[in-house]
């Protein structure tokens, strides 16, 4: 079923905005268009005064709503225009935008998202989102609702991003680094303690349960969404660091953190960098970007829907010039896709994303009270957001099960792959130390490192 969508776009843009339905013809007026891969039409808008009338299949509006904006700021580049006027050049001269839209994905994307009613997700979540991307930057399909604000696109409208920032923030750049590797040992125990009101001091930060006060590796910590190890690392890596790789590297906003950091120190930005909660929040876009350089051997390329573009007199106006950077060593986004796998796994609090004979590699992630929920994962063809918002209480996140229906419903090459790196091999490490087992070791684990590691062997009941 066709529908019409209308959003308004004052000064610059909408904070986000589509879908206010309205109810006239679009056949008679000047309009763009967006095309799938394929080059069949998927929408058609027209633009005027001030407002964006879509016409699309339900389910659609917020790909043609980004597809749309990316077209607006590319001609606003390309000809020194402001963005409103780009909007409507759009339309007037009915250019076509060719996008990266897959129509299967979307409706295996789709089907997923709006099935199980009695499901928090699926019926209790009234904002939600969940997006499909290749490992190359291309958005393939997303879906997006919002019942508190109809205007809102929530692929592209930032939020915290909980846990699923410490691949990005904490644990990939300090492997990159050399600081920490698989079975880097840390307490796990409070990093320090606050003093409240009541001149009570609590431990900071709360983990999801008691402290154990043990050694725990950093591919446990991960695995099981430990805070106290993920701020620990942070401060080994460093805060300020951090701040600026996910900056430069990732295009993720971290001013006011940096502000912060000069006048109150590092550690009052712990929780940001670490747990999640950076000041101007997280889109879905850039946290897919981020993630797609642990299934693609270490390259960035800014999450996309425009490929091409064409006037409605058939010239070419725009072809993507999207390039690959290099955020991370293949060695570390291997290692970094291994450890994320065990997210997946038993024990890991991904394990519902698991679909058997995929290689799914994830991680989850929640803020205070379960407001916001994510899981964010990978296969070797595709990377796939899940975020929804809740205010009913502690219901739990369902979002790896929501990721594990919507990977259900794709279609999969079997014999794909992660690229390995050659500087990477899977040995053996002491459970009691943490380095790398010798004979002698009697409680062993596997983990990946890198081949010029430099990490001792144990010495475990060797002779002095």
């Amino acid at each position: 079923m066709n529908i019409k969508r209308m959003a308004g776009i004052t000064g610059v843009v909408l904070a986000c905005g589509i879908l206010a339905a309205v109810g006239r013809s679009l056949s008679k007026e000047k309009k763009c268009q967006v095309l799938d891969e394929e080059g069949t039409i998927i929408a058609e808008i027209i633009y005027q005064d001030q407002a964006v009338h879509y016409d699309c299949k339900e389910g659609y509006e917020a790909y043609a709503d980004l597809a749309y904006r990316e077209a607006a700021a590319i001609m606003k580049e390309r000809e020194d225009v402001e963005l409103s006027e780009a909007y409507g050049k759009l339309a007037e001269e009915e250019m076509r935008i060719r996008t990266a839209f897959r129509t299967d994905t979307a409706e295996g994307l789709l089907q997923a998202c709006k099935e199980d009613k009695d499901s928090v997700f699926g019926g209790q979540a009234m904002e939600k989102a969940a997006a499909v991307s290749d490992t190359n930057g291309h958005l393939l399909a997303c879906y997006s609702q919002s019942m508190a604000e109809p205007f809102r696109n929530y692929v592209m409208y930032p939020t915290y991003a909980g846990s699923t920032i410490k691949p990005v923030s904490v644990y990939g750049p300090a492997i990159e680094d050399h600081k920490i590797c698989w079975s880097s040992l840390y307490l796990d125990n409070a990093y320090y303690q606050i003093t409240g009101e009541d001149k009570e001091k609590t431990d900071w930060p709360v983990n999801s349960y008691p402290y154990s006060n043990t050694l725990w590796t950093v591919q446990e910590a991960l695995q099981k969404s430990n805070n106290a190890i993920a701020v620990k690392v942070l401060k080994d890596y460093g805060v300020e660091k951090s701040c600026k790789f996910l900056q430069n590297e990732f295009e993720i906003g971290t001013e006011e953190e940096q502000k912060r950091i000069l006048e109150k120190g590092e550690d009052s930005v712990l929780s940001n960098l670490a747990l999640g909660y950076l000041e101007e929040g997280v889109t879905m876009q850039e946290m897919m970007g981020a993630y797609q350089t642990f299934a693609n051997g270490g390259l960035y390329t800014k999450i996309h829907t425009v490929t091409d573009m064409e006037t409605g007199a058939g010239e070419s106006y725009y072809h993507e010039e999207s390039e690959a950077r290099q955020v991370f060593g293949a060695d570390t986004a291997y290692i970094m896709n291994r450890m994320l796998k065990t997210v997946v796994e038993e024990g890991g609090t991904g394990r519902s994303a698991a679909v058997e004979g995929l290689d799914i590699c994830g991680k989850t992630g929640t803020s205070d009270d379960f407001k916001d929920n994510w899981f964010i994962g990978m296969t070797p063809e595709y990377v796939c957001a899940v975020w929804y918002e809740f205010r009913g209480g502690m219901a739990g996140n369902e979002s790896a099960s929501v990721f594990r229906k919507i990977m259900e419903n794709l279609k999969h090459d079997k014999e794909a792959a992660y690229p390995a790196s050659e500087n990477v091999e899977k040995g053996g490490y002491c459970l009691k130390t943490g380095l790398l087992a010798n004979e002698y070791c009697k409680e062993q684990k596997q983990g990946y490192y890198r081949k010029n590691n430099n990490l001792n062997k144990c010495e475990c009941n060797i002779a002095r």
